[in-house]
């Protein structure tokens, strides 16, 4: 087998890198969504990003758009994230628990427990149930409190396993993008 001469190597070289970092730099914008790929939420205390095929769950019982509120997961899918705005007055770690004892046993019989300390880009405590959603299916819930400047913020995802590979990304999306004001 005959190599080419060394000169020529070195100019393909850096040849192949550019070309190697173009496509990885295509790669990479082809993954972030452009605006109309989303929808922006912009309230008072916060603002929150969400995938276009996703919806707010305005018909909800228990929606106030500034406190209690849930993005939820496109077509006949029932992956949602619900947030809960609280006085910062709460004590963090009880308004956890509080969660988790409403949940763990009623909406899912968990098998597994691990402890969550972010959630996107916000550092606080949670918790990630694994089980049987409602005994029925494989899935999960993740309980996540954080603190802003007056607020404690509780977020939970609710997902079966069987939808999660085609909606991890959108609820990465989701916890990247949401941001207290204060």
């Amino acid at each position: 087998m005959k190599f080419a001469p060394l000169s020529a190597r070195r100019r393909i070289a850096p040849t192949w890198l550019l070309v190697s970092f173009a496509w990885l730099a295509l790669a990479h914008a082809a993954d972030a969504p452009d605006a109309s790929e989303f929808k922006t939420v912009d309230r008072a205390t916060f603002t929150y990003k969400y995938p276009s095929a996703w919806h707010e769950g305005t018909e909800e019982a228990d929606y106030k758009a500034d406190t209690d509120f849930t993005i939820k997961s496109p077509d006949k899918k029932q992956t949602y994230v619900q947030f809960s705005i609280a006085d910062k007055a709460a004590d963090p770690q009880k308004l956890l628990d509080s969660f988790r004892a409403d949940l763990d046993g009623p909406a899912i019989t968990t098998l597994s427990s691990s402890k969550l300390t972010e959630w996107g880009d916000h550092k606080g405590t949670g918790v990630s149930l694994k089980g049987k959603i409602l005994d029925v299916a494989p899935g999960g819930i993740k309980l996540f409190v954080f603190n802003s400047d007056s607020h404690n913020v509780l977020v939970i995802e609710y997902y079966f396993s069987s939808e999660l590979g085609d909606l991890q990304a959108d609820l990465d999306f989701i916890s990247k993008n949401f941001t207290m004001k204060n």
